[in-house]
């Protein structure tokens, strides 16, 4: 004798979905419970069987995203590194710059001092101490 349940998927019977099988009088109260526990469990691993694709679903969405997020990082990582490439590139001239105008700077001061010594008369040498003091500080 085929149950309804031996056949689930069957497109004339749907009795299956239904957790109370309609009585059947040849069936003794044991096999009732057999089938109907039959029915509840085939019901639970259907629930189980959708939690799983949904959450599968879910895993691939966030896969998804993450993705997207990763790509979106790597991108501003590069134009980051390029950024910071070229700012140590300026700030290396801009520090060979501030070198060069320095020792220009001193050079300009001897010249001044040399030029003030010549032009006040002489090489005294307090004033010579007072005009050099004054250059440095």
């Amino acid at each position: 004798m085929l149950l309804p349940v031996d056949d689930p998927f069957s497109p004339l019977d749907l009795s299956w979905l239904d957790p109370e099988p309609i009585a059947c009088p040849s069936l003794s109260p044991v096999e009732q419970r057999r089938l109907r526990r039959k029915i509840s469990n085939r019901e639970s691993a259907r629930r189980c069987r959708m939690r799983k694709q949904r959450h599968l679903g879910e895993l691939r969405d966030e896969s998804s995203r993450l993705r997207d997020q990763n790509r979106e990082l790597a991108s501003r990582v590069r134009t980051l590194a390029q950024q910071t490439l070229h700012l140590r590139r300026a700030n290396g001239r801009l520090l060979a710059e501030s070198s060069a105008l320095r020792l220009r700077l001193t050079e300009l001061r001897r010249l001044v001092l040399l030029r003030r010594l010549l032009t006040h008369g002489g090489f005294g040498c307090s004033r010579y101490e007072q005009e050099l003091a004054s250059l440095i500080s």
